[in-house]
C-alpha cells in the first residue's frame, strides 16, 4: 500500500468533508465525528466484500477520519477480526441519525444538501476500495447499496435533486490534474473521473424499475474503475459486460438498453454508443448458409454499440438449425469483438434461463441476468399520467379515479403476457381517439376543454 496515496485520501476526505461542513448553514446537524463514524463502518464493510488486504486497511484507518491530535494506530488483529465480522454476518449499514436529520433539513428548507453528501461518500467509497490497486464487483456492488439506501432516503422525503449552482461533490473531491496528465507513479486521483455518465439520469427519470437501476449502477461503479487502471497501465480484471434482461413485455427493457448503450459509451466501453435491434427473424434466414451471412450483416450495424435481442431463446430448439448458426456466429463474433460489441439478450424470465443454460458458449459471456419487474398499480398510473404531461393533456377528477381503478384490476388479474407500460400506452392511445371524436362533435371548445379528459373518453376501461 502506497504512503503517498494514503495520505492523498486522507486530504482529499478532509477538504471534501470541511468544505461542506463550512457551507452548510446548521452546525448543530452535523458534526465531523459522526461523519468519521459512519465513513469507517461502510469503509470496512466494502472491504470485507472484496477481501481486501487488512494491513492495508488497518494504515488506511490509522491515517484517515481521525484529527492528528486524537489520531488512533489501529491494531492489526482488531481490523482482522473486524473485517472477518462483516464477511461472516454480513452487516448491514443503516442510514445514520446525521443524514436523517439532514434529510428534514433539506425537506423543510427546499434544500439538497443531503444529496451532495450522498455523492461525496459514493466517491470517497470508491476510493477506499481501491486501497489493494483493484475493485471487485461485489465492491462496486456494496458501494451501489450504501448510496441507493442514502438517495432513498432523499427520494422518499422529497427531497430535490441537487441543482448545477450548488456545491459539486466532484470538484470538492477532485485530486487534481486527469489521470492521463498525472505521473504513472502517483497516487490513482478519481476525481471528475468518478462522475456518472449523463446519461445516468435518463435511468433514474424512468418510473419504478429500483432494482435495474441498482444493479446498473453497480457495473457502472466498476467499470469507473476499471477504466482508470486501464489508463494507468494496471491489471484490469476480467468481467463480462454483456447482460440478460428477463421479465415481462413492456418492462422497459428496450428503453433500459437504449440508455445502457449511452452510458458505455461515455464510460469508453463502447465506440459509438448506439442501439440495434433484433429478434429471430432479423437475424435467421430461410437456408443453411444465408443466417451467417445475415446475422453477420446485423451485426457489423451493431459495432460499436449494443446488439440488443429480444426474444433470444427464439432461437434456440433442438430442430431449430438456423437458429444455431445465428447463435455460432454471435458468439464468434462476441470473441473476436470483445472490445467494441456488447449483446444485450432479452425475454421471459423461465425461457431465457433455459436459453443460456442450452449452451456453454452462451452461459459463459452471459452470467449477469437484471430482472424486469412488472409495474405495480401506482407505477402503471405514473406512466399514464406522464404520457398525459408530455402530450398536453389534463385528466378530470372521475376520469382519475377511474383510470386508478382499472390499473388496479388489470394488475391483479395480470397473466404472463400481461402488457405492462404498452398496455398503458394502449389505454392513452384510445383515450385520446375517443377524446379527439368527442370534440370533433362540438362547434366550438376553450383550450381547457381540448386538453380535458372526462370520463367519457375512458367508457371502453368500464
Amino acid at each position: 500500500m502506497k504512503t503517498d496515496y494514503i495520505k492523498t485520501l486522507h486530504e482529499n476526505y478532509q477538504s471534501a468533508l470541511g468544505s461542506f461542513l463550512r457551507d452548510f448553514p446548521d452546525k448543530s446537524i452535523i458534526d465531523s465525528a459522526s461523519v468519521d463514524s459512519y465513513v469507517r463502518s461502510c469503509a470496512v464493510s466494502i472491504w470485507a466484500k472484496g477481501n481486501a488486504d487488512p494491513e492495508e486497511c488497518r494504515a488506511v484507518l490509522s491515517e484517515i477520519y481521525t484529527l492528528p491530535m486524537n489520531r488512533r494506530y489501529y491494531d492489526l488483529t482488531e481490523v482482522s477480526k473486524t473485517l472477518e465480522f462483516y464477511k461472516t454476518h454480513n452487516t448491514d449499514q443503516s442510514v445514520p441519525e446525521f443524514f436523517v436529520k439532514l434529510v428534514r433539513y433539506d425537506a423543510l428548507c427546499k434544500t439538497s444538501f443531503s444529496r451532495v453528501l450522498a455523492e461525496i461518500f459514493e466517491l470517497m467509497f470508491i476510493r477506499l476500495a481501491v486501497i489493494d490497486d483493484r475493485m471487485e464487483y461485489a465492491e462496486a456492488s456494496q458501494i451501489t447499496a450504501l448510496y441507493e439506501k442514502l438517495t432513498y432516503f432523499c427520494n422518499s422525503s422529497g427531497v430535490a435533486p441537487r441543482q448545477s449552482k450548488e456545491m459539486d461533490p466532484f470538484s470538492l473531491v477532485e485530486g487534481g490534474a486527469s489521470a492521463e496528465e498525472q505521473d504513472p507513479n502517483a497516487p490513482v486521483r478519481i476525481g471528475g473521473e468518478g462522475r456518472d455518465p449523463e446519461s445516468l439520469k435518463e435511468l433514474d427519470e424512468l418510473v419504478g424499475l429500483e432494482n435495474v437501476k441498482t444493479e446498473i449502477r453497480s457495473i457502472v461503479n466498476f467499470a469507473k474503475i476499471q477504466t482508470i487502471r486501464k489508463k494507468r497501465g494496471l491489471k484490469v480484471f476480467p468481467i463480462s459486460y454483456h447482460l440478460v434482461f428477463i421479465g415481462n413485455p413492456g418492462t422497459g427493457k428496450t428503453t433500459v438498453a437504449r440508455i445502457v448503450a449511452k452510458v458505455y459509451k461515455e464510460l469508453g466501453l463502447l465506440s459509438k454508443g448506439h442501439l440495434t435491434e433484433v429478434d429471430r427473424s432479423g437475424l435467421v434466414a430461410g437456408y443453411v448458409g444465408q443466417t451467417a451471412i445475415k446475422t453477420q450483416d446485423v451485426i457489423s450495424k451493431a459495432m460499436g454499440g449494443i446488439l440488443f435481442i429480444d426474444e433470444a431463446y427464439m432461437l434456440s430448439s433442438e430442430r431449430d438449425v438456423f437458429g444455431q448458426e445465428a447463435i455460432d456466429t454471435l458468439l464468434k463474433a462476441m470473441e473476436d469483438h470483445r472490445d467494441d460489441l456488447i449483446v444485450i439478450v432479452a425475454g421471459y424470465e423461465s425461457l431465457m434461463k433455459t436459453f443460456i443454460e442450452s449452451n456453454p458458449g452462451l452461459k459463459s459471456r452471459f452470467n449477469r441476468f437484471i430482472h424486469f419487474e412488472d409495474y405495480t398499480p401506482q407505477e402503471l398510473f405514473d406512466i399514464f399520467t406522464g404520457l398525459c404531461r408530455k402530450n398536453q393533456y389534463t385528466l378530470s377528477e372521475d376520469a382519475e379515479v377511474l383510470v386508478k381503478e382499472y390499473f388496479r384490476q388489470v394488475y391483479e388479474s395480470r397473466t404472463e403476457s400481461f402488457g405492462n407500460g404498452r398496455a398503458v400506452r394502449n389505454c392513452f392511445e384510445k383515450m385520446i381517439t375517443n377524446q379527439a371524436n368527442r370534440m370533433a362533435q362540438c362547434e366550438e371548445a376553450s383550450l381547457e376543454e381540448i386538453q380535458t379528459i372526462v370520463k367519457e373518453d375512458l367508457a371502453f376501461l368500464v
